[in-house]
């Protein structure tokens, strides 16, 4: 696992602490690593390989490592990458309604 994917894998662990009922994949534009974030047991788990059951049906999150890991460790929120085009998001949505994010940013 690359030092980039690594990053990714810690803050992800840390930011979902909460069962959201749905998957997200997280992946960077820059080297393509990415993770899945599982949020339908109570207690998420984050892993580099596709849970079982996902079928299609989950939110993605792609852009740069940089990006990532500040909206993943609170230092950034969500909404300003996304408006500012750093970050992508596409697949399903209803994931997003569900999330919570526990983040300090302003």
């Amino acid at each position: 696992m690359s030092s980039d994917a690594e990053r990714l894998q810690s803050a992800a662990e840390a930011c979902f602490t909460q069962g959201f009922g749905g998957v997200l994949r997280v992946e960077s534009s820059g080297d393509g690593s990415s993770l899945w974030i599982d949020g339908r047991p109570d207690v998420p788990t984050v892993s580099d390989r596709a849970p079982p059951e996902v079928a299609g049906r989950f939110c993605l999150w792609r852009g740069p490592v940089q990006v990532l890991s500040t909206i993943l460790s609170g230092q950034r929120r969500l909404e300003t990458a996304y408006t500012a085009g750093q970050l992508k998001i596409s697949g399903d949505m209803a994931v997003m309604a569900r999330l919570e994010l526990g983040t300090s940013a302003p």
